[in-house]
């Protein structure tokens, strides 16, 4: 399935015919602007192949390339630009954003058996791998974003939130109330025994009481859809606050959506679990800091925990930061290019969490992988570490540190 999206009813009809004569078996949907591309893109339309103008007034050929690269769904999906531009600053940005290929205008027939034919004869055939990446995604059963989610965002984002229908909101539901008040009066957020959600609201602090409900919602939105673990849940809470801890002592303007990064960033192991019968040999593996997982669930499954936590993280609109982390959070470097926005944030956060990951495997609250040496670790995410200035020492000192931490919270497992 080929998306053609532009303006040019001149580029579509040469488009069409070309098809028509030469890859009649290859169906195609036409689209005229962007703002309807990435609609139908946002609604799950899968394609194995985009071709895409890029004028000035109706098709942002770049904007809609960087969406499509962000988009766990349609990373993978071959992109490519047609256009007037021909300068070499336009077409280096496409090539920062992994473009697949750069078509400069007229396009005729034979500008298209040597720039855009080559895509052509790869569509139902290598495309046939995103296909059923997109398919296994679907059939996770993503959880959608909560309405109660919504609300406490909207909240958040007032100069003076109302706190009183934050709370209203959250009693309606009994469950959440429960899990809130009994994770409110757990060693992690220090607050002492807690008998209502206005007290933890006034103890904990907007931000620090917007992490926590957020804890209570994924834990109970996953065990509706998933299968959670003790050891899951373990490890989820455990990296949240390695997170955060490790955030204070290296970027301090992370620390609230690093414990964000730390509760997410397996949070579709669940989903895995009760999807795929035998996934519980691969679930330890996922749970560790290791960067073989990934591969093994791609070529088993289709996809991997990473891309569809991420996807989960995006669907429920949690900062974009947090989605590239989690995305990268087995891997020994991030893949995206310099000039994306957020990049700096996203290696900062991406390197807290790859830590976060070793100290809570040391401390058993990952599965049963062994455990790496420190100096094995740094060799493997030496990039990760160099982002936090961190060495072997380091690493070992902060390690002793974080084990204080998890002490005082170990009551709560």
């Amino acid at each position: 399935m080929l998306l053609l999206v532009s303006h040019s009813i001149v580029l579509h009809r040469v488009l069409e015919h070309y098809l028509k004569k030469y890859f009649p078996h290859i169906t195609y949907d036409k689209i005229f602007n962007d703002i309807d591309a990435v609609k139908i893109l946002e609604e799950g339309g899968t394609y194995e192949l985009i071709l895409s103008d890029w004028d000035d007034d109706y098709v942002d050929g770049f904007k809609l390339l960087t969406m499509v690269r962000e988009n766990p769904e349609t990373k993978q999906v071959p992109f490519v630009i047609i256009t007037e531009k021909h300068d070499g600053g336009s077409i280096l940005k496409c090539v920062s954003a992994s473009v697949s290929g750069f078509v400069k205008k007229p396009v005729d027939f034979d500008v298209i058996d040597q720039k855009i034919k080559p895509f052509f004869e790869k569509v139902n055939v290598a495309g046939s791998d995103v296909v059923k990446k997109q398919v296994a995604i679907k059939s996770l059963n993503i959880p959608p974003c909560p309405a109660i989610v919504n609300v406490l965002r909207a909240e958040l984002k007032k100069q003076t939130p109302a706190l009183d229908k934050i709370v209203e909101y959250i009693q309606k539901d009994v469950a959440l109330t429960s899990s809130i008040i009994k994770l409110a009066s757990s060693p992690i957020y220090g607050a002492g025994r807690v008998e209502s959600v206005l007290r933890a609201l006034h103890i904990l602090g907007l931000d620090n009481f917007a992490n926590m409900v957020l804890s209570a919602i994924l834990q109970e939105a996953i065990k509706d859809i998933g299968v959670v673990t003790e050891t899951f849940w373990r490890h989820s809470l455990t990296s949240a606050v390695l997170c955060s801890f490790i955030a204070n002592r290296k970027h301090p303007k992370h620390a609230d959506i690093a414990y964000l990064a730390g509760l997410f960033h397996d949070c579709s192991i669940p989903l895995f679990l009760r999807r795929f019968p035998g996934y519980e040999k691969y679930a330890d593996l996922a749970l560790s800091n290791s960067t073989d997982g990934i591969a093994l669930e791609d070529k088993q499954y289709s996809t991997n925990h990473s891309d569809v936590s991420a996807l989960v993280v995006k669907t429920w609109k949690v900062e974009d930061v947090i989605v590239e982390a989690v995305r990268y959070h087995h891997s020994v470097d991030i893949g995206m290019p310099l000039n994306s926005a957020h990049y700096r944030d996203v290696r900062e956060l991406w390197a807290i969490l790859v830590l976060a990951e070793h100290i809570s495997q040391y401390y058993g609250y990952s599965g049963t992988m062994p455990i790496k040496s420190d100096e094995d670790f740094f060799n493997v995410y030496e990039k990760a570490m160099v982002e936090l200035q961190l060495d072997v020492i380091d690493i070992r000192d902060l390690k002793e540190d974080a084990g204080e931490v998890l002490e005082n919270i170990a009551d709560t497992f």
